[in-house]
């Protein structure tokens, strides 16, 4: 048996690797950002079945493996992507990791939208990229996100400037194409908006070749300032021999506004973490989410929702839809500070379950330390209803054809809550696997 400390070592060196092949030069603040980050990682070592945020996804498969970088390449899988995207769209396309400015489109950007390369945003914007850093505690980030940090060198940062209303939505697409397997990509997604400004952000997560195992360890910080609205979503749609482990990391200042969704349905194994803080009085966060698994396939969603100011609202709807021997875990948290008095918080749960042998593990938390608010939480697991499946059935509805209309019915609640339709068409599309396997 592997002792801790061996797995610590091998860890370390790991990273080592990493960090070797890492290119490009950066300022000396990210460099001491990188090391930080790196004895964090190599410190916690990855975790197991009995740490308690991980009880329930057994990660082994993915940690016995040892990953090496992609080579910079050209997109393979163009047509399948050219499907997914829209030229009315501002598209980021960033190809295992690095921006591939043929598929993207960023010539003529709308006033108030700024868009850079990583490397070009520590060179060029090292004082507002300080600021997002200086929100979190190093000391107090998951092995997964330290790892992200240690190796910061691809991903893309988006600035939109105070007053800005971007129409137009801003599309960052994180594809992984290649025929090697085990290799890793670690994108990091910065976004800034301004004071009073508005935008609408979709940040998708594909792969086409389903005969690839790669691992996907992915990091997007977001700074909402005052009276701000960002309409976010998060895409994962990747291979299903994958791995992806995600993290989103939204801070909130007064009045400012998220309507956050987001739709896992790739991947063997998928851990998607969002963690919002509402550090400003007046803001408001949604948090909605869907997925949809079939197989052997695990999701598992974590959300965190720190209530730090007085009078702020937060409201989560997750809904899942399990098929085969997949599995599902929900932990939602809501954190409701001293200060924040007159707070109204609500989370729920919804699963469907649809395979024999799927399952679900939910566990909705609450930990209030005001006495004046309203924060209410809940959860379900239940079956199709065989007498609406019969009644389907007798109007010359095929079985199969039932359990798709019923399942559809299940989800287009939390569906008809995304307002943009253009991101709706796009997870329609991404949906269309999984209800074809019922």
């Amino acid at each position: 048996m592997i002792s801790q400390s061996e797995k610590h070592e091998t860890l370390l060196n790991r990273l080592q690797e990493f960090q070797r092949r890492t290119k490009g030069e950066f300022p000396s603040w990210v460099v001491d950002l990188q090391k930080q980050s790196f004895e964090r990682a190599a410190k916690l070592g990855f975790p197991t079945l009995k740490d308690e945020e991980w009880k329930y996804t057994n990660i082994q498969p993915i940690v016995e493996r040892v990953y090496h970088f992609p080579p910079e390449t050209k997109l393979r899988e163009v047509t399948q992507l050219k499907q997914y995207v829209h030229s009315d769209d501002i598209n980021i396309v960033l190809v295992n990791g690095s921006l591939a400015q043929d598929l993207s489109n960023l010539k003529k950007l709308p006033l108030g939208l700024k868009i850079l390369t990583l490397q070009e945003a520590f060179k060029n914007n090292g004082i507002e990229l300080q600021n997002i850093f200086k929100k979190y505690d190093i000391h107090q980030e998951g092995v997964f996100v330290a790892l992200t940090k240690a190796l910061a060198h691809n991903g893309v940062y988006i600035e939109i400037t105070d007053k800005a209303i971007i129409e137009k939505v801003i599309h960052v697409v994180h594809v992984t194409s290649t025929t090697d397997t085990d290799i890793i990509t670690t994108p990091y997604t910065m976004i800034k908006i301004g004071k009073s400004a508005e935008a609408t952000i979709l940040e998708s997560y594909l792969g086409f070749n389903p005969e690839v195992i790669y691992f996907t360890n992915a990091l997007t910080d977001i700074l909402i300032h005052e009276n701000t609205t960002l309409k976010y979503c998060k895409a994962q749609s990747e291979c299903l021999k994958s791995y992806h482990i995600g993290a989103t990391r939204v801070w909130q200042e007064r009045d400012s506004n998220f309507l956050g969704f987001s739709l896992m349905v790739g991947g063997e194994i998928t851990r998607n973490n969002l963690d919002v803080v509402l550090n400003g009085k007046g803001a408001s966060a949604i948090l909605n989410g869907l997925y949809c698994v079939n197989g052997t396939q695990l999701v598992d969603n974590h959300t965190l929702v720190d209530h730090r100011q007085p009078n702020c609202t937060s409201n989560q709807l997750y809904k899942g839809i399990l098929n085969g021997s997949s599995r599902g875990v929900f932990n939602g948290k809501i954190f409701v500070q001293p200060i924040a008095q007159k707070t109204n918080s609500y989370q729920l749960n919804k699963n469907l379950l649809l395979g024999k042998e799927s399952q679900v593990n939910t566990k909705p938390q609450l930990e209030i330390e005001a006495d004046d608010v309203k924060c209410t939480h809940g959860a379900t697991i239940g079956q199709l209803n065989e007498d609406e499946i019969f009644y389907l059935q007798s109007r010359a509805i095929a079985h199969k054809d039932a359990i798709r209309m019923l399942s559809h019915g299940f989800v287009d609640d939390i569906l008809s809550t995304i307002q943009n339709q253009t991101i709706c068409q796009k997870l329609n599309l991404l949906l269309e696997p999984t209800f074809a396997a019922l």
